[in-house]
């Protein structure tokens, strides 16, 4: 099967603010080409929960081109091809967008959605982020960095093509139980969901409830460490005793030391300042500031233990 994967980062609230885009070509159902483009927002203006989420900042784009430069480079990979994307609502909509910002015209393609199929496909799974889905087929990846998401986006077409044995995404949609969107002379159709359908073998194998932790990564070694908020999975005593035998050092306040915050929020680029706790507004502050600081939230945290 041959398609085109994409994904957007954007540097505020816009959905027009495309701050990075990665392209991963695939033919055959094997990757032959991966492109990654900074580009420098208009109006040039960054969230500090954007920059949460894919660590991009003003001064990585200020020396980069705006999108209407990029456009003639980008635009072969889209034009008549099959686009996908996981959550695609979110990125063709930054696509069209960022289009419209321009008065660009828009390309005519198909598009799937690897979020509306994995819901579909994968239904056993807890969630259908597209790390977990990924983590469940084998992958790993640099998450919320374009080009890793849209080859991460790539990977479940593959299994699910190699899975049924179909080199066709209509085949695919029909089975799975999805119908493909479309961009074409400034209009758009969603894909979605339209039935229920096949579900992978997969969940045959597939454990709900895998607790296992591992005491090797070496993540939190030497980092200073503070939670905020209850966490789900564990007691913070727990959580505690975890980061110290894996040799992190563990404090109660978030200060111009500490390395990793971690909190229970979810969401955590949608909240506002006030909806922060205060340990997670002062991090957010600090990293505004130049920290380096990262935030993770509960499911990450688990994710690093089990690495």
């Amino acid at each position: 099967m041959n398609f085109i994967a994409i994904d957007f980062e954007t540097a505020n609230e816009k959905r027009a603010s495309a701050c990075s885009l990665g392209i991963t070509v695939v033919k055959d159902n094997k990757i032959i080409e991966e492109k990654y483009w900074l580009i420098k927002p208009r109006p040039f203006r960054f969230e500090s929960r954007n920059i949460i989420i894919h660590g991009i900042r003003e001064e990585d784009v200020i020396n980069e081109k705006e999108f209407d430069e990029l456009w003639e480079e980008i635009k072969p990979y889209l034009e008549n091809n099959l686009v996908i994307a996981h959550n695609a609502s979110f990125d063709f909509s930054v696509l069209r967008n960022t289009l419209d910002l321009y008065n660009l015209e828009y390309p005519k393609l198909d598009y799937a959605c690897t979020l509306v199929a994995s819901k579909l496909f994968y239904k056993y799974l807890n969630n259908h982020k597209l790390n977990t889905v990924n983590r469940h087929l084998g992958y790993k990846f640099n998450h919320h960095h374009a080009s890793a998401d849209a080859t991460a986006a790539a990977n479940i077409f593959i299994n699910i093509s190699e899975e049924l044995k179909l080199n066709s995404m209509e085949d695919i949609a029909d089975i799975v139980g999805f119908k493909l969107g479309y961009i074409a002379d400034n209009t758009y159709s969603p894909c979605k969901k339209i039935r229920e359908g096949i579900v992978s073998k997969r969940y045959k194998d597939y454990e709900c409830d895998n607790n296992e932790i591992s005491l090797e990564t070496d993540y939190f070694k030497d980092k200073v460490v503070v939670f905020t908020g209850a966490l789900h999975s564990m007691s913070r005593a727990e959580a505690t005793k975890l980061i110290n035998d894996l040799g992190g050092i563990t404090r109660n306040s978030v200060t111009k030391r500490t390395n990793i915050l971690i909190t229970n929020a979810k969401d955590i680029e949608n909240l506002s300042p006030n909806q922060m706790s205060n340990k997670l507004r002062t991090a957010v502050n600090y990293m505004n500031q130049g920290q380096d600081l990262i935030i993770i939230d509960e499911e990450k945290f688990e994710e690093l233990l089990r690495t």
